[in-house]
C-alpha cells in the first residue's frame, strides 16, 4: 500500500462516515464536489482498480471525477473489486431501488449505510458479518475486510482455501482473474485506430511471377469502377485478370475490355456469393493469386510490392494493411490471426484477410479453392485453410482502401426476404467443421456412469451461477455429475464469477472463449470437454427443480426414445414448453401447452413427439456426435427443432417429454435471445418445409383433453412477416364424462398467492393447493393450481370452478359463468365485504371470524378448517424421539415470535428451520433456511416436541394453524399458544403454553406420555385427523358446494 493509501486508511473510515452521513442527511441533492470528496476520502473506493479497468493512469481525485462521469445505469468499471453494481442492484428490494432513484449505486450504498446489503457475488457479506460483528463498522463487512480482515488473512467466503494458515485476499484473487481475462484478450484485433508504419521490405529485383487477379464487381457501378481502375493502375508486375460479373453493374461490364484489356469474364449469381467465385478460382494460371471485391481499391504499386516481398522472403502468403478512411477507432486491419483448432478467430478479421492476401498458386492448389457448400462463409473458410498451412508475412503499408461496406450481392431491396446463402452464420458453420474434430469425438468411449450437463452463457453470472447451483443441489442420483460451462466471451467481471464455480463445485469445468459463438456453436464447442454417455444441453437461464434429472436419464434407457426434455415452466408457474408440435397445414412448429397449467401435461406422459426444445435437451453422446451437434447456421433459434429432425433421419424412434421432471425457464432473459427470430424461421422453412412436416399437434392436444377447432396467426402479422409467422390453435375442451351417474367431471382451478417455482416451493400455500388438487382428482375431478401471476392465464375460461385460497393477495372473480368459491385461510383482516360478496360461496378456516363477519355483512360464510395430507404426514414416517429435541419450522415473519423468544430465553435445545431469524436469535439455533415439504412429516414425528404459534388476529378469530394439522397427523407432540377450538380438534396431543415455565415443563418431561398420551393414543389421534381433516374430506366438501351452486343456477 503506498503512502497516500495508508493516510486514507488511517482517517478515511471516520471522515468517509461523517461525510457520507452529512451528504445523505442534509439534502437529497448532492453536489459534484461532495461526491468527489466522498470518494477521495473513502478507502472503499479503490482508484487503482478503477483506473486499471478504464485503461488510464489516474490519481484518486481524477479517478473519482472519471467515475462520476459514468452512466450509473451502465457503469464502465467497478469502484472496488468487492463492489459489483449489477449484483448490488439485483439484490435491492423494490423499496430500496425506488429510494435510490438515479443515484450511483456505490454512492447510494455509502450514503444509506446499507452495510448488510450484499455487494459482490464472491464476498459472503452475511457470513463475514456474523463472524466479525461488523454491523456498526463503517462499510460493514466490506469496510472491515478492506481495513483489517484481508490483511489478517480472514475468510471472505466459504470456498477460497487456506494457504499457510491464512485465507487469500479475495481482492487479489479477483485481480488475478482479471489478469487472466486480459491475457485471453491479447490475441489479434479486427481493427486498429492506427498502424506502426515502416518501409516495406522490398527485394532488390523486379517481380518475376505472374499474378491472377480475381475481381468481384459486386452490386454497385460506382464502387465496381473504382475497384477495376485500381487493378488496372497496377504496374511493375505481370497480371491476368478474371472478372466476376453478377449482372448488377451493367455500365462497368461494358467497359471491362477497355479498362482491363484481355480480362476474362465469369458470370456469377446475383444472389449467391460462391458459384462465380468457385468458377473464377478454378481458372487460375498465374504464380500468385489476389482477390479483390467491389468497393476495395488498391493503392498504386501495391501488387508489385507484395510479389517482390513474397519472392524475396520465399513466403506463400503475404498481406498488407486494409484501411477504412471513414472510421477512426476502427480504421486499419493489420493483425493476422492464428488458425488452429480451439483458437478463437474473429470472423470479420479473417474475412477481411482474404482482401489483403497475395496467395502463391502452389499453396492454393494444396488447400483447394473456395467451397460451394458454405454460402457466405466461403471467404472465411478459404482464409482459415490458407493460414493453417502457412505463416503470413505482413507488409506494414496500406495496400487496400475500403470505400464502403462490401456486399457483392443484389441490393437488399431487390432481393428475397432471405437468401440462405447470404448469412454471416455460415462462418459459424465453418468453425463447427474446422475447430471440432467430430471424427475423433466419435471414436471416444463415453462413461455410462456420468451425466454431462453443458451450460453455455454470455456475460451473465447471476443466472448462470443459479443454474449451476440448482443442478448441483439436486445431483444425478446414482450417476456422477459433471457440468461444462462454456463462457461465450463474457466480460472480465462475469468471467471472474464463473471462475469461482470449479472451486465451489469440483464437478464443474469452465471453458472461456474470447468471442460470442452464440447458442448452437457454443454448445458444440463444449462437447470435446464432456465425458458422459448422457449429455444435457441446459440453458443458463434455467432453474432445475428437485427430482428433475433422474427420470430424464431413465427415459433414455428405452432405445426407441431419441431424446427427452423436462416440462419447462415459466417463473410464474405455467408451462413454457411441453414439447414441440406441428400444425396440420405445415409451417412453423410451436411449444406445446405454452401458458397452460402444468397439470394439463399429465396426458403427455409417453406421448411420441417429433421435436423438443433445446433449453433442456437430453441426448445420448453418440447421437450428438453423429449429428455434429446443433447447426450453427441458426443463431439462437430453431436449431433445436432442426437437430431433432436430423437425429430422426438417422434412425427410427421418437422424442418424449418427461412431465415428472420440471425446470423453470426464465425465457427471454438471455441477451439478444430473439434478435434473429425471423431469419431463423426462414432458414428453417427453406430447409424443412415440404420435407419433414410431422403435423402432430391435433393428437397432442387431444391427449391433454382439448380439441382444435380453428387456427389463427400469432401476433396478427402482415406483409412478408406472414411467411414466417407461427400459428396458434383455437381450442375447446373435450366433453367430459360423468364420474358417477349425476356427478359430472368438473375442471377446478385453485388460485394461490404464492409465486411460481422455485420461490413458491417455500410457500405453504403451494403444497396446500397441490394436496387439495390431488384429492379432487381422486374424486374424478380435473384440478390445476394457479400461482399468483397465472391467475388470468389465457385458458382460465375453460375452468368450471375457481377456488381461491385467500392469503396475501386478493383475487377478483369475474361474472363469466364459473363457480367462484373463496376459502379464507389466512390474513382475515385484509378481507372486505366487497370481496366477500364477489364469491358465490365464501368459506373460512376460522369459525369465529366466519360467524362474526357473516352477521356483520349479511353474507353466508361457512366454516371450513384447514387440512393435512396423510401421504406426507403420518406416524410411519419416522421413529419418535429420534430427531430434534425441540423443533420449530417457519420464518421469523420479521418479528420476534414469542414462543421462539421464550424457548431461547429458557435455554431449550431448540432447532429452527426457516429464514429471516438473524436479527432475533443466535445463529446456532438456525439449522437451515428451508425444509422441504416432503421431509417435514418425518421431522415432526421424530422430534421430542414441535412448537407452534399464531398471528394475534388468527388466534382471536379461531384460525387454527395448518402446522398443527400436519404435526398431529404426523404423530408429533405439539406445544402451542392457545386458540379457540384447539382442544376440540386435537385433544391432548397439543399442549397449550401460557408462560415460559409451561414451555420448559411440557418440553422437558421425563415421561411425555403423561400429558401427550401413549404412542398408541397419538397414532389413534393421527388417524382421526386423517379421516376428519385430511384433504380428501375437504375436497368432498368443496365438491358438494360446487354441485349445490350448479344446481341453483340450473333452477334459476
Amino acid at each position: 500500500m503506498d503512502e497516500e493509501l495508508k493516510r486514507i486508511a488511517r482517517g478515511g473510515l471516520r471522515r468517509g462516515r461523517d461525510l457520507a452521513r452529512k451528504v445523505y442527511n442534509d439534502s437529497p441533492l448532492y453536489s459534484r464536489a461532495d461526491d468527489v470528496r466522498l470518494l477521495v476520502d473513502c478507502p472503499l473506493f479503490d482508484h487503482e482498480w478503477y483506473a486499471e479497468q478504464v485503461g488510464q493512469r489516474l490519481d484518486r481525485k481524477r479517478a473519482a471525477r472519471h467515475y462520476l462521469e459514468q452512466d450509473p445505469a451502465k457503469p464502465l468499471a467497478q469502484p472496488s473489486p468487492l463492489f459489483d453494481p449489477e449484483f448490488f442492484l439485483a439484490r435491492l428490494t423494490p423499496r430500496l431501488r425506488k429510494q435510490m432513484g438515479d443515484q450511483d449505486p456505490f454512492l447510494y450504498w455509502l450514503r444509506a449505510e446499507l452495510w448488510l446489503q450484499p455487494t459482490h457475488p464472491l464476498f459472503d457479506t452475511d457470513g463475514y458479518t456474523e463472524r466479525r460483528k461488523t454491523e456498526n463498522f463503517y462499510g460493514g463487512a466490506i469496510g472491515h475486510y478492506v481495513d483489517r480482515g484481508a490483511r489478517n488473512g480472514r475468510r471472505a467466503n466459504d470456498w477460497l482455501e487456506q494457504v499457510d494458515g491464512r485465507f487469500p485476499d479475495l481482492r487479489d484473487w479477483i485481480r488475478d482473474r482479471r489478469a487472466e481475462w486480459q491475457a485471453r484478450q491479447g490475441g489479434p484485433k479486427t481493427w486498429r485506430p492506427d498502424i506502426d508504419r515502416a518501409p516495406a521490405p522490398l527485394a532488390g529485383r523486379e517481380p518475376a511471377g505472374t499474378v491472377t487477379v480475381i475481381v468481384d464487381l459486386g452490386a454497385s457501378d460506382e464502387l465496381a469502377r473504382a475497384t477495376l481502375d485500381g487493378v488496372a493502375a497496377q504496374t511493375g508486375v505481370s497480371t491476368e485478370i478474371i472478372v466476376i460479373d453478377r449482372g448488377l453493374t451493367p455500365s462497368v461490364a461494358e467497359v471491362i475490355p477497355e479498362v482491363t484489356p484481355g480480362a476474362r469474364v465469369v458470370l456469377g449469381d446475383p444472389d449467391r456469393g460462391e458459384p462465380g467465385v468457385v468458377a473464377a478460382f478454378s481458372q487460375v494460371s498465374g504464380d500468385f493469386v489476389a482477390y479483390v471485391a467491389g468497393g476495395d481499391v488498391w493503392t498504386p504499386g501495391r501488387l508489385a510490392r507484395l510479389v517482390s516481398v513474397a519472392e524475396a522472403a520465399g513466403r506463400p502468403l503475404v498481406a498488407d494493411v486494409l484501411e477504412r478512411p471513414w472510421q477512426e477507432e476502427q480504421r486499419f486491419a493489420v493483425d493476422v490471426p492464428p488458425a488452429s483448432p480451439g483458437t478463437d478467430v474473429p470472423g470479420p478479421l479473417m474475412r477481411t484477410l482474404l482482401s489483403r492476401l497475395l496467395i502463391s498458386a502452389p499453396l492454393l492448389a494444396e488447400v483447394g479453392g473456395p467451397r460451394d457448400d458454405i454460402g457466405f462463409g466461403w471467404a472465411y473458410d478459404l482464409a482459415l485453410r490458407l493460414t493453417s498451412q502457412a505463416t503470413v508475412e505482413v507488409v506494414p503499408e496500406v495496400g487496400v482502401e475500403r470505400r464502403q461496406g462490401i456486399n457483392p450481392r443484389r441490393p437488399r431491396q431487390d432481393r428475397l426476404p432471405l437468401d440462405p446463402h447470404d448469412l454471416e452464420s455460415w462462418e459459424d458453420v465453418v468453425r463447427n467443421r474446422t475447430f471440432i474434430d467430430w471424427n475423433a469425438l466419435g471414436s471416444r468411449t463415453p462413461d455410462p456412469d456420468v451425466v454431462s450437463v453443458v451450460i453455455p452463457t454470455y456475460d451473465d453470472s447471476l443466472l448462470t451461477v443459479g443454474a449451476v447451483e440448482a443442478v448441483m443441489e439436486h445431483g444425478a442420483g446414482e450417476k456422477r455429475l459433471e457440468i461444462v460451462v462454456w463462457d461465450n466471451g463474457s466480460s472480465a467481471r462475469v468471467s471472474a464469477v464463473l471462475d469461482s464455480l470449479p472451486l465451489r463445485f469440483p464437478e464443474v469445468k469452465v471453458v472461456h472463449s474470447t468471442v460470442n459463438h452464440n447458442f448452437a456453436l457454443g454448445n458444440n464447442l463444449a462437447i470435446p470437454y464432456v465425458t458422459g454417455e448422457t449429455v444435457v444441453f441446459l440453458n443458463n437461464d434455467t432453474t432445475a427443480l428437485a427430482g428433475w434429472l433422474e427420470p430424464l436419464v431413465s427415459a433414455l434407457e428405452d432405445p426407441e426414445v431419441l431424446a427427452v426434455q423436462p416440462l419447462l415452466l415459466y417463473p410464474s408457474g405455467s408451462v413454457q414448453s411441453a414439447g414441440v408440435v406441428f400444425p396440420p397445414y405445415g409451417g412453423l412448429p410451436y411449444n406445446m401447452l405454452a401458458e397452460y397449467p402444468p397439470e394439463d401435461a399429465a396426458g403427455l406422459d409417453g406421448h411420441p413427439f417429433s421435436a423438443l426444445t433445446g433449453a433442456a435437451l437430453v441426448m445420448r453422446y453418440r447421437d450428438v456426435v453423429a449429428c455434429e451437434g446443433f447447426d450453427p447456421i441458426f443463431t439462437n433459434g430453431m436449431e433445436d427443432v432442426d437437430l431433432c429432425h436430423r437425429l430422426a433421419a438417422l434412425r427410427p424412434g421418437s422424442f418424449r417429454v418427461v412431465t415428472s421432471s420440471e425446470v423453470v425457464h426464465h425465457e427471454s432473459k438471455s441477451k439478444g435471445r430473439f434478435a434473429r427470430a425471423p431469419r431463423n424461421r426462414l432458414i428453417y422453412l427453406d430447409r424443412w418445409a415440404g420435407r419433414t412436416e410431422p403435423r402432430d399437434d391435433v393428437a397432442a392436444w387431444a391427449a391433454c383433453g382439448y380439441q382444435v377447432v380453428g387456427r389463427a396467426a400469432a401476433g396478427n402479422p402482415t406483409g412478408p412477416a406472414k411467411t414466417y409467422a407461427a400459428t396458434r390453435p383455437i381450442l375447446a375442451p373435450m366433453p367430459r364424462a360423468s364420474v358417477v351417474e349425476g356427478i359430472p367431471q368438473l375442471r377446478w382451478s385453485i388460485k394461490i398467492s404464492a409465486p411460481g417455482a422455485p420461490e413458491g416451493e417455500r410457500w405453504g400455500d403451494t403444497h396446500f393447493a397441490r394436496a387439495l388438487a390431488r384429492s379432487l382428482r381422486r374424486l374424478g375431478q380435473s384440478a390445476v393450481v394457479d400461482h399468483h401471476y397465472e391467475w388470468e392465464r389465457p385458458s382460465a375460461l375453460d375452468d368450471d370452478v375457481v377456488v381461491t385460497l385467500r392469503g396475501l393477495s386478493r383475487y377478483f372473480p369475474a361474472p363469466d359463468g364459473r363457480i367462484n368459491i373463496g376459502w379464507v385461510i389466512s390474513h382475515p383482516d385484509a378481507v372486505t365485504r366487497a370481496e366477500a360478496a364477489s364469491f358465490d360461496r365464501l368459506l373460512a378456516a376460522g369459525p369465529i371470524w366466519a360467524e362474526r363477519m357473516s352477521a356483520r355483512w349479511g353474507i353466508r360464510i361457512d366454516p371450513l378448517l384447514q387440512a393435512t395430507d396423510p401421504e406426507l404426514f403420518n406416524p410411519d414416517r419416522a421413529l419418535p424421539d429420534s430427531g430434534h429435541a425441540v423443533l420449530f419450522v417457519g420464518t421469523s415473519r420479521d418479528v420476534e415470535r414469542p414462543i421462539i423468544h421464550d424457548a431461547v430465553s429458557a435455554g431449550l435445545p431448540l432447532s429452527v428451520y426457516g429464514h429471516g431469524w438473524e436479527p432475533y436469535i443466535p445463529r446456532h439455533y438456525v439449522k437451515a433456511q428451508f425444509m422441504s415439504n416432503t421431509r417435514l412429516g418425518a421431522e415432526y414425528r421424530a422430534a421430542g416436541v414441535v412448537l407452534n404459534d399464531h398471528w394475534a388476529d388468527m388466534r382471536d378469530y379461531g384460525f387454527i394453524s395448518n402446522r398443527l394439522f400436519d404435526a398431529v397427523a404426523s404423530g408429533a407432540r405439539v406445544i402451542s399458544d392457545d386458540v379457540v377450538g384447539l382442544r376440540e380438534v386435537f385433544g391432548d396431543t397439543v399442549q397449550v403454553y401460557e408462560t415460559p415455565e409451561d414451555l420448559v415443563k411440557w418440553s422437558s418431561m421425563p415421561d411425555p406420555s403423561v400429558v401427550f398420551g401413549t404412542d398408541e393414543h397419538i397414532r389413534a389421534e393421527a388417524a382421526r385427523i386423517h379421516r376428519d381433516h385430511g384433504f380428501d374430506a375437504r375436497a368432498r366438501s368443496l365438491l358438494d358446494i360446487a354441485l349445490e351452486e350448479r344446481a341453483k343456477r340450473d333452477r334459476s
